[in-house]
């Protein structure tokens, strides 16, 4: 155990390192939460005054969902970076090693986890400029949690992807599903305010519960219902995309 989380740590510190070396790939995972943040607390302000808002303010209203994207963001980074890790080589190196393979897995998403802590706390300080205050210190690590929490989800889903496709070339494909379940939750409204066909769809997504309850959060209503369905949230996610992960690995372990 202490050699694997050894080797992971390094992994994930090489992978943190790569973001100095290689700014490009991690910019746009900094830079597209505050985008949305600002661009969507201006465009769909006037939606704050629908009687579910309660007279909230739209743009920490929207905090939770830039933190949902950063951390989601981190976790394409984690797949993107093991796409090129497969391609140059990397990968076969470490599988010929006494390294055990789990490593593969495990330093990408401690390097995921660690990227949504930064792009969290930016978002927040955002947030601050914008005349948003922190939600207290239990609302603050809950949000800090689900983020980190959607980051391993989704770091699994695109791992998942590379180790399967084994080219950078598949990175869209990992970008896409995390758009897809974002934008198909509670992303711009509460569910009280949504109909037809994306409120059903919003309702069996379990990006919906994580959101709504890092929105309950940062609005300081937080209770236990919304707690436990995101963390349920999350853990599902994580879970079934773990051992999406994992069976990808055990396929690239027997090439």
């Amino acid at each position: 155990m202490k050699h694997t989380l050894s080797v992971s740590w390094g992994l994930a510190f090489r992978s943190l390192i790569l973001v100095r070396r290689m700014p490009s790939v991690f910019l746009p995972s900094l830079i597209m939460p505050l985008f949305i943040l600002v661009s969507t607390a201006g465009a769909f302000r006037g939606i704050s005054q629908l009687p579910v808002f309660g007279g909230a303010s739209y743009l920490a209203f929207t905090i939770p969902l830039a933190t949902v994207m950063g951390a989601g963001f981190a976790g394409i980074n984690a797949g993107m970076t093991l796409a090129r890790d497969i391609e140059g080589g990397f990968v076969d190196r470490l599988i010929a090693s006494p390294a055990p393979r789990i490593t593969l897995i495990l330093g990408p998403l401690m390097a995921a986890g660690l990227r949504s802590l930064f792009t969290t706390t930016v978002v927040l300080m955002a947030g601050l400029i914008g005349g948003v205050g922190l939600p207290g210190l239990f609302g603050t690590l809950v949000i800090y949690l689900l983020a980190i929490g959607f980051s391993a989800a989704t770091a699994c889903w695109a791992m998942g992807v590379a180790l399967r496709a084994r080219t950078i070339q598949a990175a869209p494909l990992m970008q896409i599903a995390v758009f897809l379940s974002v934008f198909l939750s509670v992303a711009y409204a509460p569910r009280e305010a949504l109909t037809g066909w994306l409120r059903h769809i919003s309702n069996v997504n379990p990006v919906t519960y994580l959101i709504e309850a890092s929105r309950a959060a940062e609005l300081s209503y937080l209770g236990w219902d919304e707690l436990w369905k995101g963390a349920a949230a999350v853990a599902i996610m994580v879970g079934l995309l773990g051992l999406w992960a994992l069976k990808g690995l055990s396929g690239l372990a027997r090439r």
